[in-house]
């Protein structure tokens, strides 16, 4: 028996066919491109669809007709905190507005000057304050007030796995987890099927157009006849509820299991563990979200952009193509290793500040930005990349602290997924910056889609018991460089306070 899981990020989507023994038959992948100005961070919502179909195109071509015909579930997980209006027939109306997106904030802040009582009442039943920030429920507001045009079409708001979901069945569910960016579920009890009638009536948001909600682990219905022919499935081939990225991290990496947190360093950097009670540390960005169990809660503290800021320095100043030249390479990776392997550990003292769009656990500042400091007459290429890969672990080492304290647990394991996890050098450089041991997993880049797939046969009994976390190489921390980490760690959240002055704010016109 096979499952079908799907990947939906801010920059591809991935899907990947698996065995119930969790043995992958076939992947395939699609790029997608956003945009983002100013307060704005946007994406095509149909490229996306389209993005997902063509994966799934290219998959039942690569594995055959016959593998595809074996599917009995399809799981999915998507990033998260981004809400795309949809019509009756669930085609956007408009760009799908993403994590990034600031345009709702004001409104969230109206809704602490509308009720003296706002800031208690979130707190204590979701529990993040309504404060904007890029969380869903500022897109919802501002797409229902700057946008009447469109909030007058629109038949539900979706957050992505609900959309592909929607779009896969013709039918639409969320889950207490999917919206909860949304902040308008009381989250104290798991296994939410409603709304929280005083949160969505204190925030004034038209509760018409909020996907219902069903249990997590639901079959949402069968995928749509159309589509299971042009992919060769079973015409009954159930679609299961979607998750978030956070949830499939800590899947993949098993980070509910004492003394261990996963830890995903993608676009953005997430350290993942579980708690038993809903709470947060507001001082440090930490706090729980229902999972995917209902004894139990998702602990996610995200740092913010980790990946995608090494990628730019890679991509726009070691391999770019511009007015001083062509130096581009297919893969922006390329030499990565070599670089890191020819760079000593601290990089010639050289620090590099991750904050591409500012900063969020455990010191949350949007308008903070990054860079590199420490850069002297001696400082190579090399010691650039190296900086920068070390940077994101810096950043994360700033935050694992915060996350044990939350716990109550020390991270005696990390267990890394992401794209970091397919670099043995970078693998190596996050262990002796935290000072843990690390280990990485089979095949990390379709982690997320590999843990929806296996999670959604085991909802449908075909795989229960099986243990899909599949971890692969092993990094020790060598304890001759810890104090050079030790010395960079004070540079890097030092710098953090220094740099904040120069923190963007509007810039002058040109």
């Amino acid at each position: 028996m096979d499952a079908l899981g799907i990947d939906i990020g801010s920059t591809n989507v991935k899907v990947v066919l698996v065995r119930d023994d969790g043995t992958t038959v076939g992947a395939a992948h699609r790029p997608l491109s956003w945009i983002r100005q100013g307060d704005v961070a946007e994406q095509d919502a149909e490229a996306q669809w389209d993005a997902v179909v063509g994966a799934l195109d290219d998959l039942s071509s690569a594995v055959g007709a016959a593998a595809m015909a074996e599917v009995r579930a399809i799981g999915l997980c998507a990033q998260y905190s981004s809400i795309v209006p949809v019509d009756a027939d669930l085609l956007p109306l408009a760009p799908m507005r993403l994590y990034f997106d600031q345009r709702g904030t004001p409104h969230c802040f109206d809704i602490l000057g509308r009720h003296e009582s706002a800031f208690a009442t979130w707190m204590e039943r979701h529990p993040i304050p309504p404060i904007g920030g890029g969380l869903a429920l500022g897109h919802l507001l501002a797409l229902q007030l700057d946008a009447p045009e469109v909030h007058a079409r629109t038949a539900h708001y979706l957050e992505p796995v609900d959309y592909v979901t929607a779009r896969l069945t013709g039918v639409v569910q969320a889950t207490q987890g999917s919206m909860f960016a949304s902040q308008l579920i009381d989250n104290r009890t798991l296994g939410a099927t409603t709304y929280d009638a005083e949160l969505v009536a204190m925030a004034e948001v038209d509760a018409d157009r909020l996907p219902p909600l069903v249990l997590v682990g639901s079959v949402v219905g069968p995928v749509r006849a159309e589509l299971a022919h042009r992919f060769g499935l079973a015409a009954d081939v159930p679609v299961l509820t979607g998750m978030t990225d956070s949830c499939a991290g800590a899947l993949a990496t098993g980070a509910s299991l004492p003394g261990r947190v996963g830890v995903a360093i993608g676009t953005t950097g997430v350290v993942l563990s579980s708690a038993p009670e809903l709470g947060a540390d507001f001082d440090h960005e930490v706090l729980t979200m229902p999972g995917l169990r209902t004894d139990e809660y998702l602990v996610s503290a995200e740092n913010g952009i980790a990946g995608r800021s090494v990628e730019h320095v890679l991509r726009s100043f070691v391999h770019a193509d511009d007015a001083l030249g062509s130096h581009g390479a297919p893969d922006p990776f390329t030499g990565f290793e070599a670089a890191l392997a020819a760079s000593v550990p601290g990089a010639g003292g050289v620090r590099f500040l991750p904050w591409f769009s500012g900063s969020m656990s455990p010191q949350a500042d949007s308008s903070v930005r990054g860079g590199f400091i420490g850069v002297s007459l001696d400082t190579q290429r090399v010691d650039l990349v190296r900086a920068a890969a070390e940077g994101v672990a810096h950043n994360l080492r700033w935050l694992l602290g915060p996350v044990e304290a939350f716990t109550g647990q020390e991270a005696a394991e990390v267990v890394l997924t992401g794209g970091a996890a397919r670099s043995p050098g970078w693998s190596q450089i996050l262990a002796d910056v935290l000072q843990r041991p690390v280990r990485t997993i089979v095949e990390p880049d379709h982690s997320g889609a590999r843990a929806a797939a296996g999670w959604a046969l085991d909802q449908v009994g075909v795989a229960a018991g099986v243990d899909w976390v599949r971890l692969d190489a092993s990094f020790e921390p060598d304890a001759s460089v810890a104090a050079v980490h030790d010395h960079a760690q004070g540079q890097f959240t030092a710098a953090f306070d220094a740099l904040r002055p120069l923190a963007l704010g509007t810039p002058p016109p040109i």
